[in-house]
């Protein structure tokens, strides 16, 4: 699998990105592509992954809302 550095243009700013597969963390995923969140300056990409940790899709966030759970 292809964990590491990954470049993507930003749909947002069409700045030149870089950025790390959680590979840990996506061992445990059981369905893809896996949707992975990356904040870039004041915006949000959603970009998701496939099980070969290769980007299959990015969008741009319209709109976020942080949320806690209870344990």
């Amino acid at each position: 699998m292809n964990e590491g550095l990954k470049w993507l243009q930003c749909p947002v700013c069409k700045e030149t990105i870089a950025w790390k597969i959680p590979g840990d963390e996506l061992k445990k995923v059981k369905r893809f592509p896996a949707p992975i969140i990356i904040k870039h300056k004041d915006h949000y990409l959603i970009c998701y992954v496939d099980s070969h940790y290769q980007l299959a899709d990015t969008e741009a966030a319209t709109a976020f809302v942080e949320g806690n759970s209870k344990k």
